[in-house]
């Protein structure tokens, strides 16, 4: 399964199945296979499938939006689009999130909770 995808375009979306059941919609700027390796390694032994590849992030952001949208998966925890983890920011746009409370003030890459400072995985 993983030979096939070595040379897939830059930007996939992808779906994990379990039980014929689509419960997972993830995207990657990595080789699939690489990708998907990394979930097994984590425990989450779904059957992984390539949906579409696209040509750039936007196109890959909003097709996983919609496939997330239309399966509600259950792994999914972020089921909207507030924030996109696959986004370089400049040093620019880092400075411009110091200091505000929407942000994570440790990575300054994640939103947090009103009231909170840190998010779940800087904390």
């Amino acid at each position: 399964m993983f030979e096939e995808l070595k040379n897939t375009p830059k930007y996939s979306v992808y779906v994990g199945r379990q039980s014929g059941k689509i419960v997972y919609v993830g995207t990657t700027t990595q080789r699939p296979g690489d990708r998907f390796r990394h979930h097994f390694a984590n425990g989450k032994k779904f059957d992984f499938e390539v949906m579409k590849q696209c040509d750039d992030e936007k196109q890959m952001l909003d097709e996983e939006y919609k496939l997330i949208q239309k399966y509600n998966p259950k792994y999914n925890k972020i089921k909207h689009r507030k924030q996109n983890l696959n986004k370089k920011l400049s040093q620019d746009q880092l400075d411009l999130r110091k200091g505000d409370s929407e942000w994570c003030q440790c990575c300054l890459k994640r939103r947090v909770n009103k009231g909170y400072k840190f998010c779940l995985w800087c904390s």
